[in-house]
C-alpha cells in the first residue's frame, strides 16, 4: 500500500493564522470605534449617554457612563418640612455633592447627589454642534435653538445681570404628566449662544429678587433660547428661594474657566504655535472682526426685544 500523501496545510499554522487575523480584526475595529468617538460621532456618542440619566439613579452608574467627574464640592441644603413626618420635621439637613463633567468641550454635565443618589442633574450646551432635543413634558424643544416662549408661562423666574456675570432661569412643573419633576431652563453665560438681560429690564421684588419687568418678559422669552436645563425630584428649601443655584444654572463659570486652553499654565508645542500665530497682525484683526460681528448679532437681538 501507498502512504497518504502529506497534506497541503498545517493545522497549527491555520489556527495561529486564524488568532492574528482576529486580534488585529479587533484592534481594527477598536481604533475605528475610538476614533469616531472622538471625532464626528462624539456628539451622538454623549447624547446616548446623557439619554440613560434620570433623577434617582446611582453617581456610580452615571460615573459608569461618562467616567470620574473632573469637579467636585459639597453643600448644606434644608429639606422641606414635612407634617407628617415622626420626629415633626426637625431633621431636615441634607448634605448635597455637586459633581461637573466636561463633555468633549461640547458641553457640560451637572449632578447633585444626596447619599450616592442623584436627585437632580443638568446638562448646558457651549457648542453649536452640541444641540440635543429634550422633551419637556409635551414640548420637544433643542438646547442652543428653541426660545423660551416654547414652553408655557413659568411658575416663578429670576434673572441677574453683574459686571461680568449674568443669567435667567424659570420653573416649570407638570405634575404627573412630568414625571413629578421640576424643570428649571434659562440661559447659562458660559453656554452657547447666551443673551443677558437688558439693564433697564430688571426689577428687585419685595423679596430682593431680580425679575423682569412684566411688560418685558414676554419679549426677552421669545427672543432668546435656552441653553441649559436641569431636572430635579428635589424639594430643598434653598431651591425655593433660589439660593442654590447662585448666578449660575448648570455649571459655574468661575469653576471651569481655569481648565481652558487660554489659562494652561504647563507649555507646549500647540500652544507656543497658537500664541506665534496670534501674535500676527492678520489673526489680531479675524479676532476683531469676529468679536465686532458677536457683539453687532447681540445687539440686533436686543434692538427686536426692545422693539
Amino acid at each position: 500500500m501507498k502512504p497518504d500523501p502529506e497534506p497541503w496545510y498545517s493545522t497549527t499554522l491555520n489556527v495561529w493564522t486564524l488568532a492574528g487575523v482576529l486580534v488585529a480584526s479587533w484592534t481594527l475595529v477598536k481604533t475605528i470605534t475610538e476614533g469616531w468617538r472622538r471625532t464626528i460621532g462624539r456628539r451622538r456618542y454623549l447624547t446616548a449617554r446623557l439619554r440613560k440619566i434620570a433623577p434617582g439613579v446611582r453617581h456610580d452608574y452615571v460615573e459608569s457612563l461618562l467616567g470620574e467627574p473632573q469637579w467636585q464640592s459639597k453643600m448644606e441644603c434644608t429639606r422641606l418640612a414635612d407634617p407628617e413626618a415622626e420626629d415633626g420635621g426637625r431633621d431636615r439637613g441634607a448634605d448635597v455633592t455637586i459633581r461637573t463633567w466636561p463633555l468633549s468641550r461640547l458641553g457640560y454635565l451637572v449632578t447633585w447627589s444626596e447619599d450616592d443618589m442623584v436627585v437632580m442633574y443638568g446638562i448646558t450646551t457651549t457648542s453649536w454642534w452640541f444641540r440635543p432635543r429634550v422633551l419637556i413634558d409635551q414640548t420637544l424643544i433643542r438646547l442652543g435653538t428653541s426660545p423660551l416662549a416654547a414652553l408655557g408661562k413659568p411658575e416663578n423666574h429670576r434673572a441677574w445681570l453683574g459686571n461680568r456675570r449674568y443669567g435667567y432661569l424659570e420653573d416649570h412643573y407638570f405634575g404627573n404628566p412630568g414625571g413629578y419633576r421640576r424643570w428649571y431652563v434659562g440661559v447659562n453665560d458660559f453656554g452657547y449662544n447666551a443673551v443677558p438681560p437688558p439693564p433697564d429690564w430688571l426689577e428687585i421684588d419685595d423679596e430682593g429678587n431680580p425679575r423682569l419687568l412684566p411688560d418685558k418678559e414676554d419679549a426677552y422669552r421669545a427672543n432668546v433660547p435656552i441653553n441649559t436645563i436641569v431636572i430635579s425630584t428635589a424639594l430643598y428649601e434653598e431651591l425655593q428661594d433660589g439660593r442654590l443655584f447662585g448666578i449660575s444654572l448648570g455649571v459655574d463659570q468661575d469653576l471651569v474657566r481655569l481648565t481652558r486652553p487660554e489659562f494652561h499654565v504647563i507649555e507646549s508645542g500647540f500652544g507656543r504655535i497658537r500664541r506665534r500665530v496670534g501674535d500676527w497682525r492678520w489673526n489680531r484683526r479675524l479676532r476683531d472682526w469676529r468679536w465686532d460681528r458677536r457683539y453687532s448679532r447681540w445687539e440686533k437681538k436686543a434692538q427686536a426685544m426692545i422693539r
